[in-house]
C-alpha cells in the first residue's frame, strides 16, 4: 500500500480476500444455484439495479440459505481483514 501511495498513483487498493474454506459451499452446488438464478433472472427480463437483489434472494432459496450463511461470514472475515489492515498501516505509518 504505501509503495502504491508514495508512487503517487490515483486510485484505489484491491485487497483479494477469499471465503475461509470452512464456510465456504461445494462449488458444483453454488455455482448450479447461481446458473440457474442467471437463467431465472434474464427469463424474468431482471436488470440493471434489480439483478444483484434478485440474484442474491434466489441463490438463498436455492442453497436453503446456505449462501447467505457463506456470505455473511465473508463479510464478517473481510472486516477482520480490514481491521488488521488499517492497524497494520497505522502502526507503519507512525
Amino acid at each position: 500500500m504505501a509503495v502504491k501511495w508514495q508512487s503517487g498513483l490515483n486510485g484505489g487498493l484491491v485487497v483479494a480476500n477469499p471465503i475461509p474454506e470452512q464456510f465456504a459451499m461445494p462449488e458444483h452446488t453454488i455455482n448450479a444455484a447461481i446458473d440457474q438464478a442467471v437463467a431465472e433472472a434474464e427469463a424474468q427480463g431482471v436488470i440493471g439495479k434489480e439483478s444483484t437483489p434478485f440474484l442474491l434472494a434466489r441463490v438463498a432459496e436455492l442453497t436453503g440459505g446456505d449462501s447467505l450463511k457463506s456470505n455473511i461470514q465473508l463479510v464478517f472475515n473481510n472486516a477482520i481483514l480490514a481491521s488488521e489492515i488499517a492497524k497494520e498501516y497505522q502502526r507503519l505509518a507512525g
